[in-house]
């Protein structure tokens, strides 16, 4: 039986473990080392000291010196007793995010996309879009786009650009706001509809200058006009690009595309480029994180092709609940949770293995009516948020045409696109353009979850919950019981409830005093 160990290092550092196949274990470094984006990829192999495997691979940092960083690696190896009879040390960085996504979407052929901060760097230039097609366990390079310090030219099918990433750009425009996420730029960028335009933008593709332009050229009294200004700017800017390269790549709507690298993780984005691309498929972990499923993907394929659409990304370490053994809490039925959240109460939950990726799926989840008028405000004060950051939900999958314009897709397991809002009843999650991010939900897919959002749906006709990560701004996903009881406690009353379905009891603050 064939055992792989795949390991990124740098920010995002994430682990993967595949077994006859099959993909039995996936850890982001975050979730354990408590530092949102962490690059403490050692903390990874606690698990697997004293462990024997077929093939283990390294994914290095792009822009890391690799004889030194091959070296410190084995001596780790060897430190905590991890053999191997193959090891493999690559910086492969857009292929391992292309072959992640790939193979877990289901398609037999399709083109990927990949577009992030960047990938390969050297003294010259730095890997900032790339494509691929993908046949099977065959692939081939469509073009590369290259950020370059050189003059801008055309090398075959590898193109130099003098400009930064539109994952810096965005990154550039977050910072420049003194904002936490890039979600926020994304958040803000639906308010307002007026868009700044001048030469950088519509002559020149190079994101440093336009974001410069506009803040030094903005001359609005309205601080708060400003950034909606900005923001949208930049965003709209971002989809005009990235909505060419797709163009050019699927020529028409039959064709299948996969996407993945961190601009990809905007939501908004995606739901434009499902417009012209209706056979699209993005990457649940379209981050870094996303290195060490696509290497580990890739060695499973790499001799026999094996058709595999992922199903679940909860694929975490599976929960402990000894420590509430000495904690008394309350028995309770889905029901009287659905109760609690009808009475204006925000309830966490907490079961299974933890969900991977950035995107809270019911398994690490705070809940609330999504028909609440000021529940956007209730989140982002509870969160620590800024004021206009939207708020997502679940959906159960047969009520989902009802509520939302899903467009080409059946079903949004993953959180990965923002849909029209069909009616009015749910202004909790209904951002200011009429769009929420959703998530529809199959019984089987996750039966607790389902049911208590079931019995929601008995007591008020709306088969929807509100649904946002279990965290605190700044901080990653809970994952250990430990983690989700002191997000409880220190947060000052600002929730007072977990909910434990699979020993059906909660939990209050004062469980814990």
């Amino acid at each position: 039986m064939s055992r792989i160990l795949a390991i990124h290092n740098s920010h995002n550092a994430s682990i993967c473990e595949t077994e006859a196949d099959k993909i039995i274990y996936f850890q982001e470094a975050e979730r354990l080392d408590k530092v949102k984006k962490t690059s403490n990829w050692i903390i990874l192999l606690d698990k697997y000291k004293n462990n024997k495997f077929d093939k283990i691979i390294f994914v290095n940092a792009v822009d890391r010196s690799s004889d030194k960083d091959k070296n410190v690696f084995l001596q780790i190896l060897k430190e905590y007793n991890i053999e191997c009879d193959e090891f493999v040390y690559d910086i492969s960085h857009h292929f391992y995010h292309a072959c992640a996504s790939y193979y877990n979407s289901g398609y037999d052929k399709s083109f990927v996309l990949i577009i992030d901060g960047h990938g390969i760097r050297d003294d010259k230039k730095l890997e900032i879009v790339s494509c691929y097609y993908f046949y099977k366990n065959k692939y081939k390079t469509i073009f590369k786009v290259y950020s370059s310090k050189d003059k801008e030219y055309v090398e075959g099918n590898n193109f130099f650009i003098n400009t930064l990433s539109l994952g810096h750009f965005y990154t550039m425009t977050k910072e420049i706001l003194n904002y936490k996420e890039e979600g926020s730029v994304m958040g803000l960028s639906s308010y307002g509809n007026e868009i700044f335009t001048d030469k950088f933008f519509t002559e020149k593709f190079n994101h440093f200058s336009s974001v410069q332009c506009l803040v030094y050229n903005m001359h609005i009294e309205s601080i708060k006009d400003k950034k909606i200004l900005m923001c949208r700017t930049v965003q709209r800017e971002l989809e005009r690009i990235v909505l060419k390269y797709v163009s050019n790549i699927i020529k028409n709507k039959q064709r299948n595309l996969c996407v993945s690298g961190g601009v990809f993780q905007n939501t908004v984005l995606n739901s434009k480029i499902l417009d012209i691309c209706p056979n699209l498929y993005v990457d649940p972990f379209a981050d870094d994180s996303g290195m060490s499923m696509g290497a580990a993907l890739f060695y499973v394929n790499k001799n026999k092709f094996k058709q595999q659409k992922i199903h679940t990304i909860n694929l975490g370490d599976p929960p402990d609940y000894s420590i509430l053994k000495s904690k008394e809490g309350k028995r309770v039925t889905p029901k009287d949770v659905a109760n609690l959240i009808l009475e204006k109460n925000i309830v966490a939950i907490y079961q299974g293995r933890n969900e991977l990726g950035k995107r809270a799926l019911g398994n690490r989840s705070f809940l609330f009516d999504p028909r609440d008028n000021y529940a956007k405000e209730k989140i982002n004060y509870l969160k620590n948020r800024e004021w206009f950051r939207p708020t997502a939900g679940t959906v159960l999958h047969e009520h989902a045409y009802e509520w939302f314009d899903l467009k080409s897709k059946e079903e949004t397991p993953f959180m990965s696109y923002v849909f029209d809002v069909k009616r009015k009843e749910i202004p909790g999650i209904t951002h200011i353009d009429n769009t929420c991010r959703i998530q529809t939900l199959k019984r089987e897919e996750n039966y607790h979850y389902y049911n208590l959002i079931n019995e929601f749906y008995k007591l008020t006709n709306v088969p929807i919950l509100l649904n946002t990560s279990f965290n605190l701004a700044g901080q990653p996903l809970v994952n250990s019981v430990g983690d989700a009881i002191s997000t409880l406690t220190n947060c000052n009353n600002k929730f007072k409830f977990i909910y434990f379905p699979e020993i059906g009891k909660i939990y209050t603050t004062n469980d814990f005093i």
